[in-house]
């Protein structure tokens, strides 16, 4: 990864500057690997390096470190050292038996070798996990180390709880931490063993960002075969060997502190002591020196799967008395009975607390914490013998609200298993349905299940509710086809049928939706009808909820303001999935206003929360990629659209998949690598059509695929893509589609010398845009006017243009969205006269390629690059390949003299 090869360089040029450094990091932060990569480069520069470590069997050994230093301590080094001093080494090396040597003369020999040996080579001596070093060989270490600086270079990996490093290296050594991995980073090792985004979101959470259990998670689940995407399988079991390492040797008062933290929903510093009594503070602070936890006013754990390991290894009856001892120990009811039901198994549950248990609940939910509600619901509901199918519904219900797809499941098994009525069952597979999100495609025979078992019940509000949830699914993985719109009507009906008024909202909203993607004009009519209805609040997170859609139809019809006041209005989010989407929405918003840090801001939130939920990180991702490209750098928001991208793909989201797409093409675009961009635009055209999207606002990629196409020097493919856009943009009225149209337009114009039509389009665009509030597309615009006027031979005016343009991207905290040649990089003198089209086919000619070849790295046809051929022969006044090869030549030659 980038940022771990940045590490190394940054260490590697400290010691070869300063002479010492320190990597410092917790348990399992890769320090080792660290100091792995930086011996590699220093003997790739043929110097010596001499590694030192040990181990927790090693620490009551004296010396055990020097050993690697004298084992590998060459023959004429030794041949420096006097007799009692190579003595001393055969000590060390248990060659002799003996009296233990003097320790100053240990020292000194320690010292004598490095010093002897630094002037012959630039030696590198690095001590590896100097925490489980004893005492006196840290002694001898500091002592020759501090001593011999400036004769060898010195590397240490340190622990935060382990010897310091002015101790071990010298007062002036450069520390180092290394830091934790991020969510990129993380999702990079995750990728490297085809494990789906949303396991490598759920794993980054899980070990926050912790680089050893991140690789050792990952590959433990790649060996028992890549996880699905929507698995919700514990992680602990994968992270078994790293969380053995660290509980090693640790006593058992820590253990028992560990699981008593372990188990409480709210581990107050206060709680744990009163529960784990007097030895509390000593089991604490040794677990805080190994990294387990971090204590303040709560015991919180240094990653929650360390919490999952220490429940997992624990026993049930260490777990029975854990939760016995914390429900003497806990402060509020709630938490007493929690402790108390759960020390029981579900045979030994007695009726009267499932009434307290349901209380509990709803008193959880009251407050808004969905998941403890879901907990202690689930908790009352799968009591054996006489389960609560209500509860256990209620349970699903809530665990969707928390975005808990895992815990959505374990009720709707719980009621599989007891055989509960086909309505509950029904209600339980549609929660999880919504629960998994953007990934309701995967569970679509969860929605075809639950409209089956609804069908049986008789329950019209049910199979209204069925029928929503299949038109949602296949409106993410199909688009607007006919199943999506038939199976939205047949929710209409149903739900009028049982007057049920939120669900024939929802329906009215998706039909809207589905028939305005589709290109049917005036469908805001259905919208108003669904708006008119009066709704509850909690159904917002429902598919198709009419504030929603009147957003997207906002946005469709560039009505900033009119979103922001929309948005506004369904603020604050009642629970955690409404916030995912009205952070994105916010994102976008100020995207599209070229509020560029704004929109950063709010995509780090937003990818945050999406962490923290395990929800669908493919819109998430595209969003922030949108954000990047408006406040960011173009290398970020290609990173981001392609993590969303298989994000999307691994969901089956194919609508948020052509987004990603377009971000990705259109960043190519900018980057001016157009071989690649009119790849992902291509791509994007064929998932529109296969969507059957007709309305040019929803992807708004027509003019991006018409400016590679000209780019790329197919001029009769971006004239016949930009007809088609602008056909269907004026039958809706797209205004904003209608002047990004304009921009591509006006550089086919340009690409055919057609300057005045090409002016018009531009002045146009630029008007509109300033109207609508879309500052960075009108900057997009001042680039293709300097682009115009470099044409024309006007060079004042289109720097002039390109001034303008940066003034504009500047402003807006945006990156400029055509880089600047790098310095030097002059047009050679064969290509003068020639368009930016008919020049890279040109450099492709002369790099030996055919017209196949050339047409397939362009992707155009073959006749294209033809006609660009007989242009450039014409230009160059040159008939052949081998004259056009020669022309090269010959001006190469001439610009070297």
């Amino acid at each position: 990864m980038r940022a771990r090869s940045l590490l190394v360089d940054q260490v590697h040029g400290q010691l070869r500057q300063a002479g010492a450094v320190a990597v410092v990091g917790p348990t399992g932060f890769g320090k080792t690997a660290v100091l792995d990569a930086v011996c590699t480069q220093w003997r790739s520069g043929g110097d010596p390096v001499v590694r030192l470590s040990s181990t927790p069997a090693d620490a009551h050994l004296p010396y055990v470190p020097l050993v690697d230093l004298f084992t590998v301590c060459p023959a004429d080094v030794s041949g420096e050292l006097s007799d009692i001093q190579r003595a001393t080494v055969d000590w060390v090396l248990r060659r002799v038996t003996g009296p233990e040597p003097d320790p100053a003369l240990l020292r000194v020999t320690v010292l004598s070798c490095l010093q002897a040996w630094g002037r012959r080579a630039r030696l590198l001596l690095a001590a590896d996990d100097m925490h489980w070093w004893g005492p006196d060989s840290l002694d001898v270490f500091g002592f020759a180390a501090r001593r011999s600086r400036g004769s060898v270079s010195l590397l240490a990996a340190l622990r935060p709880d382990g010897p310091l490093a002015h101790d071990v290296l010298g007062g002036d050594a450069v520390e180092i931490a290394v830091p934790t991995l991020n969510a990129q980073e993380s999702a990079a090792v995750a990728r490297t063993f085809a494990i789906p985004q949303r396991t490598a979101a759920r794993i980054h959470t899980a070990t926050g960002g912790n680089p050893r259990l991140v690789w050792d998670i990952a590959a433990a689940l790649a060996r028992s075969g890549p996880p699905a995407v929507l698995d919700a399988q514990p992680l602990a079991p994968h992270a078994r060997k790293a969380l053995r390492t660290w509980l090693a040797g640790l006593a058992a008062p820590v253990h028992w502190v560990l699981l008593l933290a372990a188990l409480t929903a709210d581990p107050s510093l206060d709680v744990v002591r009163r529960a784990a009594g007097p030895s509390a503070d000593a089991a604490l602070a040794d677990a805080e020196a190994a990294g387990l936890v971090k204590v303040a006013a709560t015991v919180a754990f240094a990653a929650p799967v360390i919490q999952e390991g220490i429940l997992a290894q624990a026993s049930g009856e260490a777990v029975r008395q854990a939760h016995l001892t914390l429900a003497t120990a806990a402060h509020g009811a709630d938490d007493r009975l929690w402790h108390e039901a759960c020390a029981l198994a579900p045979a030994e549950l007695p009726a009267h607390l499932i009434p307290a248990l349901a209380d509990a609940a709803t008193a959880a939910r009251e407050r808004g914490e969905h998941t403890r509600a879901a907990e202690f619901a689930l908790l009352a509901g799968g009591r054996t013998g006489g389960p609560r199918h209500d509860l256990l519904v209620t349970a699903a219900r809530d665990a969707e609200a928390a975005g808990r797809f895992d815990l959505a499941c374990t009720a709707l098994d719980q009621l599989d298993r007891s055989r509960a009525v086909p309505a509950a069952r029904a209600q339980a597979r549609l929660a999880v349905v919504d629960a998994a999100g953007r990934g309701a495609a995967l569970v679509a025979d969860v929605a075809a299940q639950a409209l089956a078992e609804a069908t049986a019940a008789d329950e019209p509000a049910l199979i209204s509710a069925a029928h929503l949830r299949l038109a949602h699914g296949l409106r993410i993985s199909r688009g607007c086809h006919t199943d999506a719109l038939a199976h939205a009507r047949a929710a209409e009906e149903w739900a009028e049928r049982a007057g049920d008024a939120t669900t024939h909202a929802a329906a009215l909203a998706l039909t809207a939706e589905i028939e305005q993607c589709q290109g049917t004009p005036g469908r805001t009519a259905l919208l108003r009808r669904a708006l008119g209805t009066d709704t509850a609040d909690s159904a917002a997170r429902m598919p198709g909820h009419p504030g929603r859609t009147a957003v997207h139809f906002a946005l469709l019809e560039d009505g900033l303001e009119q979103a922001e006041r929309l948005l506004d209005e369904l603020s604050p989010a009642p629970c955690p999935a409404d916030r995912l989407w009205l952070l994105a929405e916010t994102v976008h918003l100020h995207a599209r206003r070229g509020e560029g840090a704004a929109a950063r801001e709010k995509a780090h939130l937003l990818l945050d929360l999406t962490r923290d939920l395990g929800a669908s990180p493919g819109p998430p991702w595209y969003a922030a990629a949108a954000a990047e490209l408006a406040g960011g750098t173009l290398e970020q928001a290609l990173l981001y659209a392609d993590l969303g991208l298989t994000a999307s793909q691994e969901d089956a989201d194919s609508v948020f998949a052509a987004h990603c797409l377009h971000v990705s093409g259109t960043t190519r675009l900018l980057l001016r690598d157009t071989g690649a961009a009119l790849a992902d635009l291509l791509r994007v055209h064929d998932l529109v059509q296969d969507l059957g999207i007709a309305d040019p606002a929803q992807i708004r990629y027509d003019a991006d695929l018409a400016e590679a196409l000209v780019a790329a020097g197919d001029l009769p493919a971006a004239r016949h893509t930009l007809a088609g856009a602008r056909r269907r943009a004026q039958g809706l009225g797209r205004r904003g589609v209608l002047a990004s149209l304009d921009r591509a337009q006006a550089l086919c114009h340009a690409a055919a010398g057609e300057f005045g039509p090409a002016e018009e389009l531009l002045n146009r665009a630029a008007r509109t845009f300033e109207r609508l509030g879309y500052p960075l597309e009108r900057g997009r615009v001042l680039l293709a006017r300097s682009s115009l006027e470099q044409r024309r031979r006007r060079p004042a005016r289109a720097n002039e243009a390109q001034a303008a343009a940066e003034t504009v991207f500047r402003k807006a905290g945006a990156p400029l969205w055509e880089p600047a040649r790098p310095q030097g990089d002059q047009a050679q003198p064969w290509l003068a006269g020639l368009t930016d089209a008919e020049q890279l086919v040109a450099e492709l000619v002369t790099q030996g390629r055919g017209n196949r070849d050339i047409a397939a790295a362009l992707y155009v046809s073959v006749k294209t690059v033809e006609a660009a051929l007989t242009r450039i022969y014409r230009k160059l006044e040159v008939r052949s390949r081998v004259q056009l090869m020669a022309l090269v030549q010959k001006d190469g030659h001439l610009a070297r003299r």
